[in-house]
Order: C-alpha cells, then structure tokens, then sequence
C-alpha cells in the first residue's frame, strides 16, 4: 500500500499498533478560570429561596395531577404537592400547587364560599377526581380557570374534600382528614 494522500486516514495499518500508545493516562484538569476573560454576570448561590409561602400556615399538601379545562380538552397542568395555605396575619386560605420538578405555579387562588367560584363535582366519573371553577392567578392576571385534580386513591381525594369544604368555611380540616389514615390490613 504506499503512503495515504494528506486528509485521508491510513486504515491499512493493524488498529493494535494505534491503540499501544493508549494505554497512557492523561490528567484531566478543570478549568475554573481563562486569564483574560471575565464573565459577564454571577451566579451567586443562596442560602434560603423565598417562595411567598413563609407567612403561611399550611392546611393540607398531597401529591396530585392538576389538569386545566382550555381549548374544549382537559389539559395536564402539572404534578406536584396540591396545597392549602392560610395566611397568618390576614386569615386568607388560597389553593396552592407547582410543578414538582420546576416549582412553577401552576394553581393559585383564594378558596371562597361564592359560587359558582370553588364547588367541588366529581370528575369524569372517576371517584379519585375533583373539578370546580376558580378565579385563577397563576398566569401573572386573574382569570375564571376549570380545574381538576386527581388524586392516587379514592380516600385522598376525600381528604381533599374535606380540606377544601374547610378551607371555604374560613378554618382547617379535621385532623383526621388532615393526616392520611392507617388502612387496615
């Protein structure tokens, strides 16, 4: 075979020849810094992250599937802790949930005993699932959303319901309803 032109790689030669120079370890070093350069912004790590949540007692959390009524179709809104919140100082309850992986609010409203604002309906048939109307902020402005959430079992969703029925008369769940019951063996 006589010498590859330039720019063409010579494959007539034994791949063990080639790889007898790899066995050699090469120290990787990070480069935390380019003299010369500098960066245009800072990342500065925090300490705590303020979530607007600190004034607040919670009322109720489980984990549920927020779906939003847009379009004539139910459309998956996000997965993540469905929460009730009571503010301390002004005794306000509003429905709070983000999404689990990116915390983006995706629910956030007052609960209020003003229809057809916050009227729980069973959902689609299924016994897991709640729907009702809210006055919905999450999108920055005010809107009138349909929601529905569903719940991993017949009894959480129960518990859901007693939590937000509570939260409209202005006070917290029972306490059998804020904690999930042992189910029997």
């Amino acid at each position: 075979g006589g010498a590859a032109a330039p720019g063409v790689v010579d494959t007539s030669k034994p791949a063990a020849a080639a790889e007898a120079n790899d066995d050699e370890c090469v120290v990787e070093e990070e480069v935390t810094q380019v003299e010369g350069w500098q960066p245009t912004i800072t990342l500065e790590v925090k300490d705590k992250i303020e979530t607007g949540e600190e004034d607040e007692e919670q009322l109720y959390s489980q984990r549920s599937k927020l779906y939003r009524f847009r379009d004539k179709d139910w459309k998956e809104r996000g997965l993540g802790d469905a929460k009730i919140l009571k503010h301390k100082t002004t005794g306000v309850i509003r429905f709070l949930l983000r999404q689990e992986r990116t915390m983006k609010i995706v629910a956030n409203f007052v609960i209020a005993d003003t229809p057809p604002y916050c009227q729980l309906a069973p959902g689609q048939g299924s016994r897991k699932q709640w729907v009702w109307t809210a006055l919905d902020w999450s999108d920055e402005e005010q809107a009138a959303e349909q929601f529905a959430l569903k719940f991993a079992t017949e009894e959480l969703a129960e518990q859901f319901k007693v939590a937000f029925n509570a939260a409209k008369a202005g006070g917290a769940p029972p306490a059998a309803a804020a904690a999930p019951k042992a189910s029997p063996k």
